[in-house]
């Protein structure tokens, strides 16, 4: 059976990223910069204080360097690399010793020797000028943005959602930065609109692939799989990200990001390993269950790998083995950092998560050491502390979150109040409401995954002092769930499973787009947090906010 080996081909009908550019994790004295480009080269990332004039096309025939320093003197900051489609033509570059509270423009510029190959030589940077603002040291009021669920192909016709909006915002409120708390690409969803899930392509055409990679010893070409399997994934941020608001925010303000289950497979960890392998069953076709599990797992390693070049590598630097990052099991997709007196922590619900372990199937013994240790340590040094948890801790009513049935199954294990989470659940909310009863700092749990939104603050019993909050901001792009999912967001009340729990519900919304803005102001007697969940409101392009002071004034 012909099977399509280009994975180009696996989806044709719209449009893939060419070249693009993400500002990455921002210290006052550091950046990473991301880039994807359209072909190979030895290319050249230039950081300076003022926009680069002139010839930006040709260079007037000049090095890199000669031109940059005719222009900049020696203020200018000049790294290359030889970048391949090894990486899908993508490259991080981490830069050091930069001034804090200080605007940079950034160009990526093609080498002399390339010119020929590439006559238009500044790919990124030309037309407009790209720039990014390092943070002051210590800045007591700052504010960032939060979304998550981007999927603009999912409402029958292509749109961007919220994100012109998002990126008016960012700038209205001189944004320090932007964290993406999962699902920042679909893979599995939208068969409707003329796109292959990634999943069903595997089903249809496995036997061909399995054929095409046996070995003489009967084994499958796990490496080769692997790497098959990888720039079919790649294809697919190629698809999701080809957008211009997308683009336009990732470009100007730092982003963080973590994944989801769609950047997998719908629900991935939620189901058993059994019912994993028969997701690839079609009929009238040979179905070795042995052979469907070693391809799911095969799919998960390319997945991991495809993340970490488009996602985790201009994220703050973890344990991640670079040379196998698809098959190490010890890699940490979870990872801190800080923002003056405010202490953030990416919790990673994917990479180890697994329905069939028994009282950490989420996050995973080691995640949650590494999390309670950072509560111990660097947290406490803060004044105000956010944490990222891709699912909602507190959302759905108890009706919703016990229907283990059906093909919903997978999204309602996923939930943090499914009764097999409970522990789990219940050792984290212990761990917060205890840190913040004890330090005196409030905590704010972002998170995305449901296509609707709600607040709520977390009490219980034995810490009375403690300020817990659980912020839910999505979908930014993907076709919200109706506004009468509303009546399924769970009312204020006790938690289930929780004894002692109590969930206090201050905004719920459906129907819409939406993402969040978040200000906190440290520099206040009592710490400041201000949130406002945005939508779009009207013809003309409006705003609408709903504003809650979670903490402070």
């Amino acid at each position: 059976m012909y099977y399509p080996q280009d994975p180009a081909n696996v989806e044709q009908s719209h449009p893939k990223l060419s070249s693009m550019a993400i500002i990455g994790h921002t210290t006052p004295n550091s950046c990473k910069i991301w880039v994807r480009l359209y072909r190979p080269g030895h290319w050249w990332l230039v950081l300076t204080k003022q926009p680069l004039t002139g010839n930006l096309d040709t260079l007037g025939g000049l090095h890199v360097k000669a031109f940059v320093k005719a222009q900049a003197g020696a203020g200018a900051k000049c790294y290359s690399a030889r970048i391949d489609d090894s990486s899908d033509n993508t490259h991080t570059w981490s830069v050091s010793g930069l001034a804090a509270g200080t605007r940079y423009y950034y160009a990526v510029i093609a080498d002399r020797e390339e010119a020929e190959q590439i006559p238009r030589r500044t790919e990124i940077g030309h037309r407009p000028p790209r720039f990014f603002d390092t943070p002051a040291k210590m800045p007591e009021r700052f504010s960032f943005g939060y979304f998550s669920c981007h999927d603009p192909f999912s409402n029958g016709s292509v749109g961007e959602g919220a994100w012109p909006l998002l990126y008016e915002s960012l700038v209205d409120k001189q944004a320090q930065f932007l964290i993406g708390g999962g699902d920042q690409v679909y893979v599995d969803t939208n068969k409707m609109q003329d796109m292959y899930s990634i999943w069903e392509w595997l089903a249809q055409y496995k036997n061909a692939i399995i054929a095409d990679n046996r070995l003489d010893d009967g084994s499958l070409d796990s490496a080769r799989l692997i790497d098959f399997f990888t720039r079919t994934y790649r294809s697919y941020y190629r698809l999701y990200w080809n957008f211009a608001s997308v683009k336009r925010c990732f470009a100007r303000f730092p982003v963080y990001m973590i994944w989801d289950d769609h950047e997998i497979m719908d629900g991935w960890g939620s189901f058993s390993r059994a019912e994993r392998r028969k997701l690839l069953n079609k009929l009238f076709q040979d179905d070795d269950e042995e052979t469907n599990g070693q391809l799911v797992e095969l799919m998960f390693a390319a997945a991991k790998r495809a993340y970490l070049e488009y996602q985790h590598c201009h994220n703050p630097d973890s344990f991640v083995d670079v040379a196998d990052p698809g098959q190490n099991p010890l890699c940490e997709w979870d990872y801190a950092f800080s923002r003056g007196d405010s202490a953030f922590y990416v919790l990673d619900m994917r990479g180890h998560h697994d329905y069939e372990r028994e009282g950490s199937a989420l996050l995973g013994e080691r995640q949650m050491q590494r999390f309670t240790a950072w509560l111990q340590g660097p947290a406490r040094a803060a004044k105000s502390v956010f944490v990222v948890s891709p699912v909602p801790i507190v959302h759905w009513n108890g009706l919703v979150t016990q229907l283990d049935i059906g093909p919903a199954k997978d999204d309602i294990r996923d939930e943090w109040e499914h009764e097999t989470n409970h522990v789990e659940r219940n050792r984290l909310l212990q761990l917060m409401l205890a840190f913040s009863q004890d330090s005196a700092i409030p905590v704010t749990v972002l998170s995305g995954d449901v296509h609707c939104a709600s607040v709520y603050q977390i009490e219980h019993d034995a810490y009375p002092a403690a300020r817990l909050f659980n912020v839910t901001s999505s979908a930014i792009s993907r076709k919200p769930a109706p506004a009468k999912a509303e009546l399924l967001i769970r009312k204020t009340g006790p938690i289930s499973g929780y004894e002692g729990g109590y969930a206090t519900r201050l905004y719920a919304l459906a129907g819409q787009f939406n993402y969040l803005m978040v200000t906190t102001d440290n520099g206040a007697l009592s710490p400041e947090v201000l949130i406002e969940l945005c939508w779009p409101g009207g013809d003309d392009g409006e705003i609408n906010r709903k504003r809650i002071q979670l903490t402070g004034a």
